[in-house]
This record gives structure tokens, C-alpha cells and sequence, in this order.
């Protein structure tokens, strides 16, 4: 099959949470993961303002193309507030704080969206000392659900589908990524410009931060990626390459928080643990760059395919298996742990309680029946639904209690669960 750019329009079922949020809105999240997107083509709006890296203010919907200055932007959607409209501001964290202070006088009339991409963001809003505090209501978006994907990818080959899925959950790979078709060769072509994007990705985040807070903030990203999912581990990692001193995990959970804040970082439980638990990198191909960087150094120079080709190969079947696991998150609405004892590569509880409702294994190459009654042996003391899951069904498989699920049966979940 010949290679094609995706073309593909994302669905975002976030936009009919947002749609029915009452009053004023703080949208947040990470950089490209669609904030814009969801706020131009699902939501309606009478105005829309966007706040240029160079301050410039860009108006749609006031009768002028711009705003001349950021102390003349409370002034002019004041008013249309006042009249009951809807008012975008994107990437407001831009603006001086003083037109946070401006702007609250107008409460409650009309509907304020502010969106923005920064650490910032939620402290300028729900900081303690903020005139925003309690006046409007946190959303934060993240990276595209499972759910959505599949939909969005239903016309495709079902085992494509998935497999570009695990990454597509970044929505701005979509003009990038050619497909479907050999997904590792597909990725190894995009590592040019994933050298100036990933650093990108992040950097604005955290870009008020001193140096030295940008370093540490680095670093961890860069060991989650290169798999030390263990704060201890972590830090051990920081402490030899000098970024921290002998603070040791402890110091590093407000970071890891604000990673976590800002959706860069996941924090799983662990499975019958209480109170302890791994952290990982949220997005898959973030995960997937910096542990190819770690291996290869593919932030630095070129490297063959068929050099990363193991690696490569390796970072995208975990990326397929925390694609499922996220799936079955969104289709039995709990959360997903890790789990040490029974290894699995699924494991998601509800409530409480924690008590699995779903375990799975996904072998997204080749599978026979030893496979299966392996998985089965590990989750026979577990009470719950138990899933195998494979590319294509290729052989019958008799192992009572296990659903052996496809690529085509994913699919159809996804599209069922939202008819």
C-alpha cells in the first residue's frame, strides 16, 4: 500500500463537555493538543481573540482586525460580555496580569472562554491571589481520546487504524505522519522535525521559569522517557548527572506535579499497592522520542532505520498497548494502574476500592494458544473482565473466561459505545 498524508478531521467529544459548562471557562492543557481546534470548529462563539507570541491582539468579531495594545482589550469585549456574548481569548496568558484584574469586573455577564498553554495559566487564575479565583470554571484538555481516534479512523484498515492511533492522540501529527501503512518507517521520517517540535512542546509551559527550574524539569522528562518511571530511580539519575543534589524523590513530586498539571506526565498507581506509584510520560510519542534519544541520541544526529529498527519496534507495540489500555478507561470509565505482580499490560479498576474491572494483555505480532493460556495463567485469581488482545484473529483459540479481542473488534467498541 502506497503511502498518503492523513487526512483525517479529528472528533472531540471534549468540546460537548465544554459545551455544557455553565458561565465563564478556563481551558488549559499542554501545547498542541487541540485547544484551539476544539474552540474554532465545535463551539460556537461571537468573538474571537488570539494574543500573538509578539503581544500582537488578533479580533474576530469586534468590527476591527486588531486590538491596539493589551490595556484596550478588557475595554472592548467588556461590552459585548455585557450584552450576553460569548468571548474567546486564546493564549491569554500572553496579556499583562492587569487584564485579569479588568476583565473580573464583567462577571458574571456573558460567557469568557480563556484558553492558554502554560504553567502560568492556572496560576494566574487559581492561584489564591487571583481576581479570577472561583469566577471560572477549570477544563483542561489533553491528548485526543481513544474513542475519538477510532471513530475518526473507522474508514481505515482497522489494524492501522489502532496502530496510528497510539500516536495520532498528538492531533498535530496528522499533517505530518503519512499513512497507513508501515508506521515505524512512518515515525523514523518524522524525526527531523521532531527535534525542533519536541523541545517546543514543552518549553513553553514552563517558559517563566528560571534556568536552572527549566534544567530539572528537562531532565525528568528526559529519564521518564528513557524508562525510569520510579521517583527514586529518578532521582538517583538527577543526583549523578549534578542537575539535583541529595534531595532525593521527595523533592522532585512538586515537579513531577506540575508535569502533571499541565498533562505532560501520567502518575499511575500501582496495583495493590496503596500510596505507591510510577510516573510516565503522558504522550506516546513523546515517550517514544526521548528514549530513542536516550539509545540513539536522535536529538542530535541522524540515525538509520535500521539501526532504531528494535528499539523503534519496541516503543511502538508499547505505545499500541497504552493506546488499549486508554481505551478501556474511556469504555468502562475507571482508571489505569500499573501492575509489577501479576506483570500485565493492562490493568484498569474503578472506584475506591481499586478493584479491576478489566486486565488484558495486547500482542499486537504474532500469538498462539501458549500466549493466551500464559495471560490466563497470571489473571486466573482475578475477578474481572480478562481480554487478549491481537491484530487479527488468526487461529480459535479455547481458553474459557478469555475474550480474544482484534483490531476490527477494537474498532467497533469504540464506535458502539458512542452510538
Amino acid at each position: 500500500m502506497g503511502y498518503v498524508h492523513i487526512m483525517v478531521e479529528l472528533q472531540r467529544s471534549e468540546a460537548e463537555e465544554i459545551a455544557r459548562l455553565p458561565g465563564w471557562i478556563l481551558i488549559f492543557g499542554r501545547r498542541k493538543v487541540g485547544k484551539t481546534y476544539i474552540l474554532q470548529r465545535f463551539l460556537k462563539h461571537d468573538v474571537y481573540v488570539v494574543v500573538r507570541r509578539d503581544g500582537v491582539i488578533i479580533a474576530d468579531g469586534l468590527g476591527v482586525g486588531r486590538i491596539e495594545g493589551p490595556d484596550r482589550l478588557a475595554d472592548a469585549i467588556g461590552p459585548r460580555l455585557e450584552q450576553g456574548a460569548t468571548v474567546v481569548v486564546d493564549e491569554f496568558q500572553r496579556l499583562p496580569d492587569s487584564f485579569l484584574d479588568e476583565i473580573a469586573t464583567y462577571h458574571p455577564d456573558g460567557r469568557l472562554i480563556l484558553s492558554g498553554s502554560s504553567l502560568r495559566v492556572v496560576d494566574s487564575v487559581l492561584g489564591s491571589r487571583s481576581p479570577m479565583l472561583g469566577l471560572a470554571y477549570p477544563y483542561r484538555v489533553g491528548l485526543v481520546r481513544p474513542i475519538d481516534l477510532l471513530r475518526s479512523l473507522s474508514a481505515w484498515d482497522p489494524v492501522a487504524a489502532v496502530s496510528y492511533a497510539a500516536y495520532l492522540r498528538e492531533p498535530w501529527l496528522v499533517p505530518l505522519l503519512e499513512g497507513p501503512g508501515d508506521l515505524e518507517r512512518a515515525i523514523h521520517g518524522i524525526i527531523p522535525p521532531l527535534r525542533f517540535a519536541v523541545p517546543a512542546l514543552v518549553g513553553e509551559v514552563f517558559v517563566e521559569s528560571e534556568r536552572t527550574l527549566s534544567q530539572i524539569y528537562e531532565a525528568i522528562l528526559r529519564g521518564l522517557g528513557a524508562g525510569l518511571w520510579r521517583p527514586g530511580d529518578l532521582a538517583h539519575l538527577l543526583q549523578n548527572t549534578g542537575v539535583i543534589g541529595k534531595e532525593g524523590s521527595n523533592f522532585l513530586r512538586s515537579y513531577l506535579k506540575n508535569l502533571e498539571t499541565m498533562g505532560l506526565v501520567q502518575q499511575l498507581p500501582i496495583f495493590r499497592k496503596r500510596n505507591w506509584t510510577v510516573y510516565r510520560l503522558t504522550s506516546p510519542l513523546l515517550e517514544t522520542y526521548y528514549y530513542l534519544a536516550d539509545r540513539h541520541r536522535i536529538d542530535e544526529r541522524d540515525c538509520s532505520l535500521k539501526v532504531m529498527a528494535p528499539n523503534l519496534k519496541q516503543m511502538v507495540h508499547q505505545a499500541v498497548e497504552r493506546f488499549v489500555g486508554e481505551l478501556f478507561v474511556q469504555l468502562e470509565e475507571g482508571q489505569l494502574e500499573h501492575s509489577f505482580d501479576p506483570e500485565l499490560d493492562m490493568i484498569v479498576t474503578r472506584g475506591r476500592e481499586r478493584e479491576p474491572v478489566v486486565v488484558g494483555e495486547v500482542k499486537w505480532g504474532k500469538y498462539d494458544g501458549r500466549d493466551v493460556n500464559r495471560f490466563m495463567e497470571k489473571v486466573k485469581d482475578l475477578d474481572c473482565r480478562k481480554v487478549f488482545v491481537v491484530r487479527k484473529k488468526t487461529r480459535t483459540v479455547d481458553a474459557k473466561g478469555i475474550e480474544v479481542l482484534d483490531a476490527r473488534d477494537l474498532v467497533a467498541l469504540a464506535k458502539k459505545n458512542h452510538a
